[in-house]
C-alpha cells in the first residue's frame, strides 16, 4: 500500500485534518449505489440542506443494510468531497453522522 493512504479507504486526510477521508468509491462500497441522485459533481450551483452545503446529493430509501431500517440516508458532496450525512429516522428525526461513523459502520459489517 502506497504510502499516506489507510487500508481500503483511499488516501488518508492529512495529520491535521479532523476527520477521515471518504471517497465516493468508499461510499458505493459501504452503502451501494443511491436510490436518487439530486446534482451532478460537476454542477456549479450550490444548495444547503440540514447545514450543509452541496453540489450533488444521494439518497438512499431504506437501507437495507441498516439494522434500524431508517427512513432514508442523505449524503452531501461538494464536488468529490464528503461534505456530510444524515440519517433520517422514520419519525422524521434528523440525525447528523460524521464520516468516523460511517467508517466505524463499515468496519461493524467487515470484522
Amino acid at each position: 500500500m502506497p504510502a499516506g493512504e489507510a487500508p481500503g479507504m483511499g488516501p488518508a486526510a492529512p495529520a491535521s485534518a479532523a476527520r477521515p477521508t471518504i471517497g465516493r468509491d468508499d461510499v458505493v462500497a459501504l452503502l451501494g449505489t443511491p436510490d436518487l441522485t439530486t446534482g451532478s459533481v460537476n454542477e456549479p450551483v450550490l444548495h444547503v440542506e440540514h447545514g450543509f452545503e452541496f453540489n450533488e446529493k444521494w439518497v438512499y430509501e431504506r437501507p437495507r443494510s441498516e439494522s434500524t431500517r431508517p427512513l432514508m440516508r442523505v449524503i452531501y458532496w461538494q464536488r468529490y468531497d464528503l461534505v456530510g450525512c444524515v440519517r433520517i429516522e422514520r419519525d422524521g428525526q434528523v440525525i447528523p453522522e460524521s464520516p468516523s461513523e460511517l467508517l466505524r459502520r463499515r468496519k461493524d459489517r467487515n470484522p
